[in-house]
């Protein structure tokens, strides 16, 4: 029997976002689609880091089928696995006889302004390690592995593009939304809100959105997401300018309060100016809120033709976005329309089970 370890100390913290949320939703979708002769040919385990696990993941119950066990790379190779996943982009320094890992940025980065150099340094390593290491390399999105095969062509062998999935979307009633307005938004009327899901830093391109509301009288921006790279200046840029009326600065929400702004907002404005997926733009498709979002890096590859399209280095364009989803509502209703079937093509389930072919394939080559 194979054993199967996977890195599932991010899917334990208590806020998760992008490699959590993917780590979690793959587990889960694992448990769920493995046949009981899968499983007799396969022992799965996840693992995770000590800090992690003691602080969080002990505490968790963690869905049917998996063992579980501390990482302890640094002297064991444990778990005694056959095949380790390295769910985020980091692979232990000791070798398994097949090791997979899934690469959540593009690599090497194209912009030296969106983290310190310190981060940029250390995250460089840690990811040009796995992927000399890994006998398969699970890209997020094909915008992903071109610019890893720009780095290194002979990688294509090894590299696979697997997207993320969406979870269901339960849109809210219309007396919660106005219960969520009233009380927690703290809205007095019918006002239309902008919505930005995700860290508040300079890669997001916030600072463009602020430019551009302070054009668009009377509409709100909410951005619901946790502080990064760049957030002090944009909090300064809020204040200094006169917008603290305008925009709610909500920090990390967990899904129960996402849900309520996708089915409350007027749109989801995500310009951002690099993204190796942008799993916001699905989610927002889900609920039928219409979408801004850049024509570059992963998103057009995401977004597909239901969304519209922006230069984040163009402020007009985004302002005219903004705009036209304002002021016309068949184009707001066709961008519902084609949103969710947009979103209906991307599944966790296709995600597991395109992983799982993966492993399969990794474990056939070592016979």
């Amino acid at each position: 029997m194979a054993r199967i370890a996977l890195d599932a100390t991010y899917a334990a913290f208590p806020q998760r976002t992008g490699t959590g949320v993917y780590s979690w939703n793959l587990i889960r979708e694992l448990s769920r689609i493995l046949t009981s002769d899968e499983r007799s040919r396969h022992d799965f385990v996840l693992g995770f880091r000590p800090g992690p696990y003691f602080r969080w993941a002990r505490k968790i119950h963690w869905p049917d089928g998996f063992a579980h066990s501390l990482l302890l790379d640094s002297w064991l190779r444990v778990p005694r696995a056959t095949l380790f996943h390295g769910l985020n982009q980091r692979l232990p320094h000791n070798t398994y006889p097949a090791s997979v890992v899934t690469l959540h940025e593009r690599f090497p980065s194209s912009a030296r302004n969106f983290s310190t150099p310190e981060f940029q340094r250390h995250m460089s390593a840690r990811i040009e390690h796995a992927i000399r290491k890994a006998g398969r390399i699970i890209a997020v999105s094909e915008s992903v592995r071109q610019q890893l095969l720009q780095y290194d062509p002979a990688l294509l062998a090894k590299t696979v593009v697997i997207h993320h999935g969406v979870s269901p979307a339960h849109p809210a009633s219309p007396a919660e939304i106005r219960s969520f307005r009233e009380q927690f938004l703290r809205f007095t009327g019918q006002e239309k809100f902008f919505l930005n899901v995700g860290a508040v830093q300079h890669r997001k391109n916030i600072a463009g959105i602020l430019h551009v509301l302070q054009s668009i009288p009377d509409v709100h921006l909410i951005l619901a997401g946790a502080d990064g790279f760049g957030a002090d200046q944009i909090h300064h840029f809020i204040r200094s300018e006169g917008l603290s009326g305008r925009v709610q600065m909500l920090g990390h929400q967990p899904p129960e309060v996402l849900r309520l702004l996708y089915s409350s907002a007027t749109a989801l404005v995500f310009p951002s100016f690099e993204e190796a997926f942008g799993l916001p733009i699905l989610e927002a498709m889900s609920y039928g809120l219409p979408v801004i979002t850049s024509n570059g890096s992963a998103m057009p590859e995401v977004a597909g033709d239901a969304a519209l399209l922006v230069d984040p280095q163009n402020a007009s364009e985004i302002r005219e976005a903004m705009q036209r989803i304002l002021n016309d509502t068949a184009l707001a209703s066709d961008l519902s329309r084609k949103g969710l079937h947009r979103a209906s093509l991307f599944s966790w389930e296709k995600c597991a089970k395109e992983t799982y072919l993966v492993y399969c394939e990794l474990l056939s080559e070592l016979r």
